[in-house]
């Protein structure tokens, strides 16, 4: 093409030399690598191209005297200069040098040191610093799998241990040198031949696989480890083996196993209780709930569930009534706010009662949500009522014994005067037998007394062969005092005598119990009989009571004509405290005491009831053959006359003008006293000059047992008689044991207080 520019043609060598040099400057200039002949001293000769550029110089034909000093570090230098002394013929490399450029580090390059002769190297520079990079990398991913305390390996195709981390040793126990060319399989329990075989099967496929392993060390332990096994792959795609990251889970397990267990004991605790249990979020979801609120009917704690509790779902619509939600609304929040327990009160039905306690759900002392308690308090609100009513009972108690006591000083004074009055001479026939009336009453009202004494304390129980055809007899009596004129009291006894052996108070307890119970059972009149009869024991009788067949036993039958007794109260009527009357009117305690006192003695009870026609209570009691135990003897009528000198002390100054009476009418000299200081002033003064000190027990201060306590101590030959009409079996004993003194139990008769004295008189005087 006309006026182009022709390729500069290289001029032809003139020799063979020339055209060698030529060729090797066309090499050197076309290398890929720097390339700088030098002198052994690091004068700098020539630079390629390659090299101009790497370190920034001009591109002039001449060089300005270029030391490698300028172009080295000065370690790189040294180094360079020492290889280029020793250089002898052969060709020799200087790895991962650093080079310099303008003073900066551009470069690490291995250089080539290849001697041309003549004093001249020829310094070839190939770039290392990729596989600097390289190194590098790998000896920092070394050093990072080594620092780890879980175990990291590598495998070949056939799972062949190629490469495993410095944790490997210490968890498997197996050294590095043993376990490198051998397979995986050495670290795994016999019993995880599937879970290799799963995840052989993954990495084969080229899959990820993941999960616990048992592993086996070397010295036979197991342990379990979770697992990442990954396959890995060559540039073309060709399995290589696979990497695996395990992990020592022993604290793990354990600490879920710990967990597992407290959680299960949390669980087992919060089933157990007597109450539903709902524990809610802040936002006030359901959360957890045990298994009583399938026990409780619906409206207990205001709740109702048409189906089982819906964990996650709002807890308030389990509430139907909006008044109520909207109130438990508010004190759930309340409790939120202030991190205090609330509790609410509520009833199902008149006897059916209930507590909601609402409490916080802390973390720490964060609220993170509620605890919603529901309790059945029906049975503890029963016991509560009966307890204050128990309570009621002994205060009723306490004040007919103080009734009794004060009621026994009247009929002694009374009794005690009419018998005074019986030993004038001159009376007549219709005078004498008004008196004997009026004693007779007063007996009676003595016996009465002496009932309520026995009921309103407790005794211990004294048994005796009785009659218990008169203790119905006694029981009616009382009885009829005790019901309404309505009812009718009917007797169906036999002539015969029918002997048990029993406390005789307590035998009255469970009639009267009975009667009183028929009593409520007929609020419109009716007819109560009390029936005994001998029978012999059935089969099934026999068993209950385990006697033999055919053993005869009383059978006391006590028979209404009341309301009767409903299907689904009979199995309760004997609980303690189980009462289906109104608040206030019963104690629930009068059949619980009827079965104690009749299975103690070994009988039992039958019932037969239908509704709207009445009840009997069958009382079967084993029959004795002994003879009836003796009653006390009657005291004689009369004064038993002595001599002597006596203390009387009584708060009460008709007592103790009486007692002061009769007995200075059967020849004693009397002094009185009306409290017990008042009477040690008196013994003071007549020291060793009275023979018999009889007190009264309850006086205002100090009691008669007080008294004689001191007067033991004072005066330990002087007799002492202590006179009561109501005293504790503690009272009793510490008298009549310790204190050595005689009882005279109020309301008693002149004869039986004189005899007393002349006998205490008579054993004291010497022979």
């Amino acid at each position: 093409m006309a006026g182009a520019l022709a390729p500069r043609t290289p001029p032809e060598p003139a020799t063979a030399e020339e055209a060698r040099g030529q060729w090797w400057r066309c090499l050197f200039e076309a290398s890929e690598d720097a390339q700088i002949v030098c002198r052994t001293d690091g004068a700098v000769l020539e630079l390629n191209q390659r090299a101009r550029q790497l370190f920034g110089l001009p591109d002039t034909p001449k060089l300005p005297g270029y030391l490698l000093a300028s172009l080295l570090t000065p370690t790189t230098v040294r180094k360079l200069t020492q290889l280029l002394a020793r250089t002898a013929g052969r060709q020799e490399t200087l790895p991962a040098v650093s080079l310099l450029c303008r003073g900066q580090l551009s470069l690490v390059a291995d250089l080539q040191v290849t001697p041309l002769g003549d004093g001249c190297s020829l310094v070839t520079m190939r770039d290392a610093s990729r596989r600097w990079r390289m190194e590098s990398h790998v000896q920092r991913l070394i050093t990072a799998v080594n620092s780890t305390s879980d175990v990291v390996y590598l495998t070949d195709a056939e799972f062949r241990l190629t490469f495993v981390n410095s944790a490997f040793q210490q968890v498997t126990g197996h050294s590095i040198e043993d376990a490198l060319g051998r397979e995986t399989d050495l670290l795994r329990a016999p019993s995880e031949a599937a879970k290799v075989a799963a995840y052989r099967g993954a990495v084969t496929r080229g899959q990820d696989w993941r999960g616990e392993v048992l592993n086996l060390r070397r010295d036979g332990t197991t342990y379990p480890v979770e697992a990442a096994i990954s396959p890995i792959y060559d540039k073309q795609g060709l399995l290589l083996g696979c990497v695996s990251f395990e992990r020592d889970i022993s604290a793990q397990k354990r600490l879920q196993h710990e967990l597992a267990l407290e959680r299960d004991y949390t669980q087992s605790i919060i089933h157990s209780l007597d109450a539903a249990v709902f524990s809610l979020d802040r936002e006030l979801r359901l959360r957890h709930v045990n298994r009583v609120w399938e026990a409780f009917p619906p409206g207990y704690g205001w709740l109702s569930f048409p189906a089982p509790p819906s964990l996650g779902g709002p807890f308030l619509d389990c509430i139907p009534d909006p008044a109520r939600r909207a109130e438990v609304r508010e004190v759930l929040h309340r409790v939120l706010a202030e991190g205090q327990p609330h509790e609410l009160r509520g009833s199902l039905e008149p006897n059916r009662q209930w507590l909601v306690k609402i409490t916080p759900w802390k973390h720490g002392p964060e609220v993170i949500g509620l605890n919603y308690l529901v309790v059945d308090q029906t049975r503890f609100c029963e016991l509560q009522t009966q307890l204050f009513q128990a309570q009621k009972m002994e205060t009723i108690g306490a004040l007919a014994a103080g009734v009794a006591h004060d009621f026994n000083n009247l009929l002694l004074a009374i009794r005690g005067n009419v018998s005074l009055v019986q030993l004038e001479e001159g009376l007549s026939t219709v005078v004498r037998d008004k008196l004997a009336q009026i004693d007779q009453a007063a007996g009676r009202a003595a016996g009465i007394t002496q009932q309520l004494l026995s009921f309103s304390r407790s005794t211990e129980e004294k048994e005796v062969v009785l009659d218990f055809n008169q203790l119905v007899r006694e029981a009616s009596q009382l009885a009829r005092r005790t019901l309404k004129n309505k009812i009718t009291i009917q007797l169906d006894l036999p002539e015969a005598p029918i002997k048990v052996c029993l406390d005789s108070t307590r035998g009255s307890q469970v009639l009267l119990n009975l009667a009183v119970n028929a009593h409520d059972a007929m609020p419109k009149g009716g007819t109560l009989t009390l029936r005994n009869r001998l029978v012999r024991l059935t089969a099934a009788q026999a068993q209950r009571a385990r006697r033999p067949v055919g053993d005869e036993f009383l059978c006391c039958s006590i028979t209404d004509t009341g309301t009767g007794i409903p299907p689904e109260v009979l199995p309760r009527i004997f609980d303690p405290f189980f009462t289906t009357k109104a608040t206030g009117k019963g104690t629930g305690l009068g059949l619980a005491i009827v079965h104690s006192v009749v299975t103690g003695v070994g009988g039992f009870i039958e019932i037969e009831t239908k509704v709207g026609e009445g009840t009997s209570f069958h009382i079967f009691l084993p029959t004795v053959t002994t003879g009836l135990t003796e009653p006390p003897r009657r005291a004689a009528a009369g004064l038993v006359r002595g001599a002597g000198r006596v203390l009387v002390v009584d708060d009460m100054d008709f007592i103790l003008e009486f007692t002061q009476s009769f007995l200075q009418a059967a020849g004693y000299e009397v002094l009185t006293a009306l409290s017990a200081d008042q009477a040690l002033g008196i013994l003071e003064q007549h020291a060793g000059k009275v023979d018999v000190l009889l007190t009264d027990h309850n006086m205002p201060g100090r009691s008669g047992v007080d008294l004689i306590h001191d007067v033991r101590t004072r005066w330990p030959a002087l007799q002492c008689i202590l006179a009561s009409g109501y005293m504790e079996e503690e009272e009793i004993k510490r008298t009549e044991s310790e204190l050595g003194a005689p009882i005279l139990n109020k309301p008693y008769n002149v004869h039986e207080a004189t005899s007393l004295v002349g006998r205490l008189i008579a054993a004291a005087t010497p022979p």
